[in-house]
């Protein structure tokens, strides 16, 4: 093989490669909005939780059951469709059904013990914040501005999950209800980021 086929064929084997890179990202990237949508909710959810943090605790913990299922939904959707290019599809359903599990436990269980809830907070933001820092990756990995915001608050929750979990026995409720409501803002505004990102790469793709 001389030296201008081998290049020649190197070339060919790049554009491929990229454009099946491509093709595989464009699955996740077309649904955008369901991560908008989950953003939006995990917002107003946080900024409820936050002006009303004297909430009981039956409320607060029905109130997260509920959004844990609906964001179970949304991320199973997703993790379906995903081909393990922006979201990993196999993280992506581990989490959904993580989501959909906890949902459900507290939405039926809306008078769990106060010991537990916070146990049970603190390892969802735990895996979301590791979620949150590797999408960001993904994000930066493939040029995408913006992902400096994306990986600020995968840290904040990863920081915010271990300070609940080194001492969840000595929080209170209203503690606990403003724990949950800056770990929501936070993720939701990660995901409203995240969703017009993706749907900027979406135009891209289209063009």
């Amino acid at each position: 093989m001389n030296i201008s086929y081998r290049l020649l064929f190197s070339d060919k084997f790049y554009t491929m490669k990229t454009y099946d890179l491509y093709e595989r990202a464009m699955e996740p990237v077309k649904h955008w909005w369901m991560y908008l949508v989950i953003g939006v909710l995990a917002l107003i959810l946080g900024v409820f939780m936050l002006v009303n943090p004297a909430i009981t605790y039956e409320m607060m913990t029905l109130l997260l059951g509920l959004a844990l299922l609906v964001f179970g939904v949304i991320e199973m959707i997703v993790g379906i469709f995903s081909r393990n290019i922006f979201v990993s599809r196999a993280a992506v359903i581990i989490g959904a059904v993580l989501n959909i599990v906890l949902g459900i436990l507290l939405a039926a269980n809306p008078g769990i013990a106060a010991l537990t809830l916070p146990l049970i907070l603190g390892m969802w933001m735990l895996y979301q914040s590791f979620m949150t820092i590797s999408y960001a990756g993904d994000l930066k990995n493939f040029k995408v501005k913006g992902y400096g915001l994306t990986l600020f608050c995968g840290i904040v929750l990863l920081v915010l999950a271990v300070l609940i979990l080194l001492r969840p026995m000595t929080l209170g409720v209203v503690t606990v209800a403003v724990y949950i409501a800056l770990s929501f803002i936070i993720y939701g505004l990660s995901e409203i980021v995240s969703a017009f990102r993706l749907k900027a790469i979406h135009h891209v793709f289209e063009d």
